[in-house]
């Protein structure tokens, strides 16, 4: 799939756009997947994974903040639960950004997207923001 309009749009908006990022939207850019399993062992997951980066361009202060907290650059790819941000790091590493919070997906894409359709595994929140409770409480 060619993604040129994508990698230009994000561009221009401040994003320098990484490998994995490229690789991972030739194949999946565009679509929506329905959870195959809505109770997650600590959320539910009633919402389908949205492959569309384009939507980024407004939320660069988010993968900013990510890559300070993370030490990575980060992509956007979509959107997912309670309609939280997707970001891919350069290392592929996938995280969701929602009011203050940051849930791990998956050490890759393909581990996230699975994640997101078949939550088998908690949702892990990485890190919150100053004052904000992490979401889910960890153990």
């Amino acid at each position: 799939m060619d993604i040129a309009d994508t990698v230009e749009r994000l561009t221009l908006a401040g994003y320098a756009i990484h490998e994995n990022f490229i690789s991972f939207m030739r194949e999946f850019r565009g679509l929506e997947i329905q959870p195959a399993l809505a109770a997650g062992p600590n959320f539910m997951n009633d919402e389908p994974y949205w492959v569309s980066p384009n939507r980024g361009v407004r939320y660069l202060d988010e993968a900013l903040l990510l890559e300070s907290v993370f030490g990575e650059n980060h992509n956007p790819v979509g959107w997912w639960l309670s309609s939280s941000h997707v970001f891919m790091g350069a290392s592929g590493r996938v995280r969701a950004y929602l009011d203050g919070l940051v849930w791990e997906l998956g050490e890759t894409p393909y581990e996230a997207l699975e994640f997101a359709v078949r939550p088998t595994r908690p949702l892990v929140c990485a890190w919150s923001s100053p004052g904000r409770r992490p979401w889910p409480k960890q153990p």
